[in-house]
């Protein structure tokens, strides 16, 4: 993934959308907890576990991404791999906690308290990475075009293997649902209902007189 023939813009313009990528899922993971706690299990149960289980899955993914490309060139970018040795500890730490939530129910008493305290060490392995990790990428000799390929090809790989939607197919869903498009659709319809029609030709203006 060392290579002297980087430029320097083009590679920190990849190292950019990498990192965005990253925080886009560290973004969508951290909601996903927040919803759960606002579920109701005996109401929605069925929906409480179709969102631990769709939690769970992106977790994968977003682990298996990062420890096949992104934290390889991390080493490389950075002066110690302290940190990166303590993403791969929770990444093992979290890895234990999906694995119990898929051999429970909903109905185990643990399940709830489980994939909470899986959500506390998401959260605060996202805050290192954000906080720490992130900005210490500072060596330039790293590929990171390169390295934004991997991580994108082996996404959709990942997604697919998962039964996930694909990054195109949820945004396509994301703006179909979004309360934004609805609105503009029905303003525009309600303006063209308010629209006021055309007025009459000068012909049928002096066919009326007559």
């Amino acid at each position: 993934m060392v290579t002297g023939s980087t430029s320097g813009g083009s590679a920190g313009s990849a190292k950019n959308r990498i990192i965005d990528m990253l925080k886009a899922d560290h973004k969508k993971v951290k909601k996903a907890f927040k919803d759960f706690e606002k579920l109701d299990s005996q109401e929605d149960a069925e929906g409480c576990e179709a969102l631990v289980q769709q939690t769970c899955a992106e977790l994968e993914v977003h682990a298996e991404l990062e420890e096949q490309v992104f934290y390889p060139a991390a080493r490389e970018a950075m002066k110690e791999d302290d940190l990166i040795e303590e993403a791969e500890v929770e990444h093992m730490t979290a890895k234990v906690l999906i694995q119990q939530l898929k051999q429970m129910s909903l109905d185990d008493e643990k399940f709830a308290a489980t994939f909470k305290v899986l959500g506390e060490y998401i959260n605060h392995h996202v805050k290192e990475e954000e906080s720490e990790m992130f900005p210490a990428l500072t060596r330039r000799d790293v590929d990171w075009d390169g390295v934004l390929e991997q991580m994108r090809t082996l996404r959709a790989q990942l997604l697919e293997d998962r039964g996930l939607p694909s990054e195109e197919e949820e945004s396509e869903s994301e703006k179909a649902s979004s309360p934004r498009s609805s609105s503009s659709r029905r303003s525009g319809a309600t303006a063209a209902e308010d629209r006021p029609q055309a007025s009459q030709s000068p012909r049928s203006s002096a066919e009326k007189k007559k």
